[in-house]
Formats: structure tokens, C-alpha cells, sequence
């Protein structure tokens, strides 16, 4: 059901309401009174390591688990005392594959459409329009799933989540895995979603990404969130501009180590660009030209050879590791 504006059920401009949620296993508190608004047309960014929460709060968003104490909202409906209405209005697509190998594209959007009481010329209609949506070519829609590469069954994934023309998207890692050109294909197709005037909450480990699509973003850490504000905002209030961005031919534990005892330093991390394939040590500093000297000499002194050397502006991931104290990266590869 696609609320219009003039909707004399439209409660208020939020599409997702959460109001001091806690989420407790046990002693263990997982999530610990979380407040958070997504406002209606927008796109809400998500981020967190892992153990931080975010998982079990979507979990709460999503309806496949309760909260201990608190109240979520989608649409102005309870989760608890609406649950119908919040289904009408929700489209999970989940970070897992959740489609039929044996079954071509087409059908398996007339499987979950019927799911969605959909059937007849509107259930053909729907899925002539998804498939259109999500550029998948009529050859490729032939073929069984299990023929399709990542980024094209990440497609399908949503659109079998759009057949009942949700109002409210949530997206869990949606680009996990892909190379560059599918994850561009996917930014668009949530670009074309947002621009439709849809809101969407969006959950991923890519900075880059979120920096890119979301108008706001949230970070949780420990079951709190300790940030919330516009990619550019949060950037804006590290008062930094530059760090340093140095490419050697490799990174030792002694490097970083000559490196950390700069003075000035605040954290260094390890960054992988996709696109170049390469590893870079990026320096988060105040004073990014005066210790640039002190950086090449310490580099130098580790042994190293520096590649490449750049000042380079300040990112969502540097906010994110000088909040955390770490790197998304990190957490991904510390759970593989």
C-alpha cells in the first residue's frame, strides 16, 4: 500500500520511527535505548561494526523480533499492534540471496507475488515493470537463477522485494560481495528508488557508499548510537581537512608502529581501493602538512619504500574510526 501525500492516514513526515528501544539477551544488552527517525522520501544510512547491535535493531525493524522495552514504528503503525499494516508498507531485502536457483527471474516474481496475494494480469504487469526497473535483459530473465552472477541475483532480490510497491525499503548490505561496475549498477537502482520517492533504510560496511547515497547516517557502536547526522556533517565536525594517504610497497607491523608514535597522529589505518587494487596507510592528523616530513622519514626508518604519497580529504570512514576505533574492514575480516 503507497501512501499519497493528501493521505488523511499519513500520521507525520516519519516513515520509520524508533523510540527508546532496548533489546536485552539475558544480562547481555544488545541494543540500549536506541531513538532514531528516517524521514519520509529519504535515504538512512546504517553503520556499524559487528557486535554493535545494528543487526538485532533491523532484526526489531524487519518484525522477526521483539524489543524489551520501547516502540518502532513504520508508517506511523506499531510493529506489535499493526503488524499488517507495517507489512503493506515494508520491503526487506535481505543481505542472503533469497531466491529459487532452479526457477528463471520471472519465476520466481510470480512466486512471491502470489505470496503478496498478487495474481492475474496486475501479478504480469508488476513483474514486466521490476524487470524493466532492474535492467535485466530478456535473455537473462530465461535463465535459472543459478546461472546469475552476484550483482544480477542482487537484482532480482529487490525487485521481489518491490512487488507490492512498499512505501519503506530496507536494504541490509546490498552491495556485499560485488565487483565496482555491479555495485554502480545497484547505486543506481537505489538512486532511481529514492528519486521514485521512496524511503529507504540502508544498512552497509562501505563507507564510500553510504558517503555517496544516504542523507543521513547513523553509527552504532556497543548497542548505542553516538553519531547521527549528514555524511558531510559529521565529516565537517572532526574539523579536519586532510589526511594523509601513503602507498609503500608494504605494510608491516613496524611501520605503523614508527608511524602511531608521531606526534600529532590520532589513528592510522589500512585502506584497500578497489578500483586500483591497491593498499594504502591513511593517517588521520590535524596537521597534516606539518608531520608529513616526520611520516615519509618514519617510513623510511621502517624499512619500507613509499610508493605514492598524497593529502587527501577527510572521509566517512576516518569519522567512523576515530568514533570506533576502528575500521568496518577490520571487523569484516576478523568474521571471515
Amino acid at each position: 500500500m503507497n501512501r499519497k501525500k493528501g493521505d488523511t492516514e499519513s500520521v507525520d513526515l516519519n516513515d520509520v520511527e524508533v523510540d527508546s528501544v532496548t533489546k536485552r539477551f539475558g544480562e547481555t544488552v544488545a541494543v540500549d535505548n536506541v531513538s532514531m527517525n528516517v524521514a519520509r522520501g529519504e535515504i538512512f544510512g546504517l553503520l556499524g561494526p559487528n557486535g554493535a547491535g545494528k543487526s538485532t535493531l533491523i532484526k526489531m525493524l524487519c518484525g522477526l523480533m521483539s524489543p524489551t522495552s520501547g516502540t518502532i514504528k513504520i508508517g506511523g503503525y506499531g510493529i506489535q499492534d499493526d503488524p499488517v499494516k507495517v507489512k503493506e508498507l515494508l520491503g526487506v531485502v535481505p543481505q542472503d540471496i533469497v531466491l529459487y536457483n532452479y526457477l528463471n527471474a520471472r519465476e520466481n516474481l510470480a512466486f512471491f507475488g502470489r505470496l503478496y496475494g498478487l495474481s492475474g494480469s496486475k501479478l504480469k504487469n508488476r513483474i514486466d515493470e521490476l524487470l524493466k526497473f532492474t535492467q535485466l535483459d530478456e535473455k537473462a530473465v530465461k535463465r535459472r537463477i543459478s546461472t546469475y552472477s552476484g550483482g544480477m541475483k542482487r537484482r532480482v532480490n529487490i525487485a521481489a522485494a518491490l512487488l507490492h510497491e512498499p512505501q519503506v525499503i530496507l536494504l541490509d548490505e546490498p552491495t556485499a560481495g560485488l565487483d565496482p561496475k555491479n555495485k554502480l549498477a545497484l547505486w543506481e537502482i537505489i538512486q532511481n528508488l529514492h528519486e521514485e520517492g521512496k524511503t529507504i533504510l540502508l544498512t552497509t560496511h562501505m563507507m564510500d557508499e553510504a558517503e555517496e547515497l544516504c542523507n543521513r547516517v547513523a553509527i552504532m557502536d556497543r548497542g548505542k548510537i553516538i553519531a547521527l547526522d549528514a555524511p558531510h556533517q559529521l565529516i565537517k565536525k572532526v574539523k579536519m581537512e586532510n589526511t594523509i594517504t601513503v602507498v609503500p610497497d608494504r605494510i608491516t607491523p613496524k611501520l605503523t608502529e614508527a608511524v602511531n608514535k608521531i606526534s600529532g597522529v590520532k589513528r592510522s589505518y589500512r585502506a584497500f581501493d578497489e578500483n586500483e587494487g591497491v593498499e594504502s596507510l591513511k593517517i588521520i592528523t590535524e596537521m597534516a602538512e606539518d608531520i608529513l616530513p616526520e611520516v615519509v622519514s618514519a617510513v623510511s626508518s621502517a624499512g619500507t619504500k613509499i610508493l605514492s604519497v598524497e593529502l587527501s580529504r577527510v572521509t566517512l570512514e576516518d569519522v567512523f574510526i576515530l568514533l570506533t576505533g576502528r575500521s568496518l574492514r577490520e571487523e569484516e575480516e576478523r568474521y571471515l
